[in-house]
């Protein structure tokens, strides 16, 4: 049952990525990770008040607030990548640097993998160099690569941010206790929501999104947070049936739904071994899932 819900959990967020990557690049990443966090706050509010579940003891709570602040920051990262680069390296990157992490913290915790999954360790690693390694030769830019505003070697530095982040949220919520369901995450969006709203405060920037875009916009972050807010439910209860070291790499299969979308949806280009190498990382979570 935890292989089903660590996928549902990487459909989940690769389908956000793409969708919370369009609104970034309107909106910027501080605000959309704002209005991604209070709608999950929302969301996880009424489902709390409909089912009358209680949010824990003083230590879960200020567990749950120490994660919102790790997830704040890694969700900022994340989607400062995905505005301001290009989601096709973001995601590979991010989701290699979690499926190792994963893995390791699952041998340290005594879990022995099987040789598959030992195979798509080892096969991430030089993965992520192939996808790292800038193109050879130039080519005229088109009206994507004149939208960047960070470089390769920006995109995989947030990417490992981003990715260290949420390895480190995902022990917390070991450490919270899995057992409660997804009480825990009203806090840690609130804690994400208030950051924001503080950040925004102080800023005082005009929304770069034209007047026009304002409403799908809104509506784009409205939807990347509710997916995000059921992924990390979906996350918790998976936890609640598996060990980390089997969920952690199946939820890392999130890249082949994301690359998919940004190359139908956001016209993406990657070089030819860039491609490869998110081949071989996808191929090499494959192995890991399966282990």
């Amino acid at each position: 049952m935890e292989v089903v819900l660590g996928l549902a959990v990487a459909v989940s967020l690769g389908v956000s990525d793409v969708i919370g990557g369009l609104a970034g690049r309107r909106l910027g990443p501080l605000r959309t990770t704002t209005g991604i966090h209070l709608t999950g706050a929302a969301a996880i509010g009424i489902y709390l008040l409909a089912t009358m579940q209680p949010l824990g003891g003083a230590r879960e709570m200020l567990l749950s607030a120490l994660g919102g602040l790790i997830l704040a920051f890694s969700a900022l990262c994340f989607y400062a990548g995905l505005s301001w680069g290009r989601v096709s390296v973001m995601s590979p990157v991010s989701f290699a640097a979690i499926a190792g992490a994963t893995f390791t913290v699952g041998l340290l915790r005594g879990e022995r993998p099987s040789g598959l999954a030992v195979a798509g360790a080892a096969l991430i690693i030089p993965a992520v160099v192939l996808v790292a390694r800038p193109p050879r030769t130039p080519r005229p830019a088109d009206r994507r690569d004149s939208e960047r505003r960070v470089g390769l070697a920006g995109e995989v530095a947030l990417s490992m941010c981003a990715g260290g982040g949420f390895v480190a949220f995902q022990i917390l919520l070991l450490e919270i206790g899995v057992e409660d369901g997804p009480a825990p995450l009203l806090i840690v969006r609130s804690v994400g929501g208030f950051l924001g709203l503080a950040a925004l405060a102080a800023v005082r920037g005009p929304s770069p999104a034209p007047a026009g875009r304002r409403g799908r916009t809104l509506l784009a972050v409205v939807a990347a947070g509710t997916l995000l807010i059921l992924s990390h439910s979906l996350l918790i209860e998976a936890l609640h049936r598996g060990f980390l070291s089997v969920v952690g790499p199946i939820t890392s299969l999130t890249p082949a739904f994301t690359v998919l979308g940004a190359r139908l949806l956001l016209r993406e280009h990657v070089s030819r071994l860039q491609a490869a190498g998110m081949a071989v990382i996808v191929a090499g979570l494959v192995l890991l899932a399966l282990g």
